[in-house]
């Protein structure tokens, strides 16, 4: 069978491409090689009546003239903000509400404006996308002056709390493998991995609602089918290869792979041009993030000095740039530091469904954890020690947590690149680099979503719009796909 598209991956990028391309009256199919649709958006029991999403807890935010023109709320999809970050320590806490830190908002607002310079580049200017706002007409790109300074150099001048510079840096830098210090870190405000709130019910929820949305719209959706190889003959994509042989046909192929695991995986280095394969495999990743899944018997004691509502957003563990600086060299160094950055997410506080009544599940994304260890692979007793030695820092300002405990789940870089697929684990698609952002993501000199290989477009963390917003980078691929239909390009 013969296909107008074909999708790899069907995480909320793919679903979200699947959608629009079967809404405008092409024939598409979604190849997931899990058993199930979702991608790092899924929520599963992980003890007995307890529920968590293993890979993350929060997204970049769905623009919101893409979340209602796939009608997501209608399907289900229903996002609970945070109303207040925290950074605690043993003997005081520092809290930001939603929308009051200038910086947050700056720094949400030159992530949407970075969007609309995307879509801008690569739409019609007569047929915007979605953004009802002109597009920019300036050559520089918005947050481009925050590639050249570091994260701490930058919130030292905008903050004057020392302690609120320590909590942006923290949720900055969650579950990455960063130093502060670099240049071009201030790039992470723009790239933040939170910041849409929690989906009530769990990420699953957004998965079946972007399910519904493609179903309903006409896609077909392939799981268990891995893809092996991208077919192609005299420079133009004419299919796909899956792990049992079997072939597709398609005019053109969307990816929502990471960039070396869509060009190095599934072409021969020999059949693509020499350029591309070069960029691929100098594309650097920066897997660093570990989740731990605590089951706990009650939410713990909240501290004295902490405001009521601690448990209903996240809360950054001690943080500190020294820690961050320390964290980041032993991640480079193969070893887990002494003092890890941890933040915490009591996920029961909002879906009070999600575990037994009475219990809570509690979430830690810890950053600057090595894929392998410079003494080998994540044994089990490995794991164990990371878990003790998380539950120590929590302890230290959380007394108390350790004995409520009723079960762990630890998931490390390995884990991640196993389950689904990512090179090195890496949640991000490529580290946040001012060399590897914005007009450089992840082209030089080819505007995403098209590919420097005919008939293949990309989506997914890789790209530009991939890292600023959830769906944004497969919108942006279906778009230009069906565009180029249209107009014959892909004879």
């Amino acid at each position: 069978m013969r296909y107008d598209a074909a999708i790899i991956g069907a995480g909320a990028d793919g679903l979200a491409a699947a959608a629009m391309l079967a809404r405008s009256g092409l024939k598409v199919v979604v190849l997931e090689r899990n058993e199930k649709p979702g991608g790092r958006c899924i929520t599963r029991e992980f003890h007995p009546g307890f529920h968590a999403s293993p890979f993350c807890d929060e997204l970049p935010p769905i623009p919101s003239e893409i979340f209602w023109a796939l009608d997501l709320a209608r399907q289900g999809a229903v996002f609970v903000p945070s109303p207040v970050s925290t950074a605690l320590w043993p003997d005081r806490a520092k809290r930001i509400v939603a929308g009051e830190e200038r910086l947050y908002a700056q720094s949400t607002m030159l992530a949407a404006t970075a969007l609309t310079r995307a879509a801008a580049d690569i739409a019609p200017p007569e047929k915007p996308f979605f953004w009802r706002r002109p597009p920019p007409t300036s050559d520089v790109w918005p947050g481009e002056a925050w590639a050249t300074r570091s994260l701490r150099d930058l919130l030292a001048a905008e903050l004057a709390d020392s302690d609120a510079v320590a909590l942006v840096m923290a949720a900055a830098l969650e579950g990455r493998a960063a130093h502060p210090d670099l240049v071009g870190g201030a790039l992470h405000l723009l790239a933040r991995p939170g910041g849409s709130g929690l989906v009530a019910g769990g990420l699953q929820r957004l998965t079946d609602s972007l399910l519904a949305a493609a179903q309903t719209a006409g896609a077909e959706i392939l799981c268990g089918l891995e893809v092996t190889d991208i077919r192609h003959r005299n420079g133009k994509i004419t299919g796909l290869r899956l792990a049992d042989g079997a072939e597709i046909s398609a005019r053109a192929i969307i990816s929502t792979l990471d960039l070396k695991r869509a060009f190095l995986s599934l072409f021969a280095w020999s059949d693509l041009p020499r350029a591309v394969a070069s960029r691929a495999g100098s594309f650097r990743m920066a897997a660093g993030t570990a989740r731990l899944l605590f089951a706990l018997d009650s939410l713990p004691d909240r501290p004295a000095f902490a405001n009521a509502d601690l448990f209903a957003g996240p809360i950054h563990i001690g943080p500190d740039s020294a820690q961050l600086g320390a964290a980041y060299a032993a991640w480079r160094a193969g070893t887990v530091a002494a003092q890890l950055p941890i933040t915490l997410r009591f996920t029961s506080a909002i879906d009070t469904q999600s575990c037994p009544p009475g219990a809570a599940v509690m979430t830690a994304t810890i950053g600057c954890i090595p894929l392998r260890l410079f003494d080998g692979s994540w044994t089990h007793e490995k794991r164990a020690a990371l878990r003790e030695k998380v539950l120590a820092c929590i302890e230290h300002v959380l007394p108390g947590v350790a004995a409520r405990v009723r079960a762990c789940e630890v998931i490390v870089p390995p884990d991640i690149e196993e389950a689904l697929g990512c090179t090195d684990g890496d949640l991000w698609g490529g580290e946040i680099a001012s060399d590897q952002m914005l007009g450089f993501r992840p082209w030089f000199d080819c505007v995403a979503p098209r590919a420097p290989v005919g008939r293949l477009y990309l989506a997914g963390p890789s790209t530009t719009a991939g890292v600023l917003g959830t769906c944004a980078s497969g919108i942006f691929a279906a778009r230009v796909l069906a565009a180029d239909l249209r107009a014959g390009r892909l004879k």
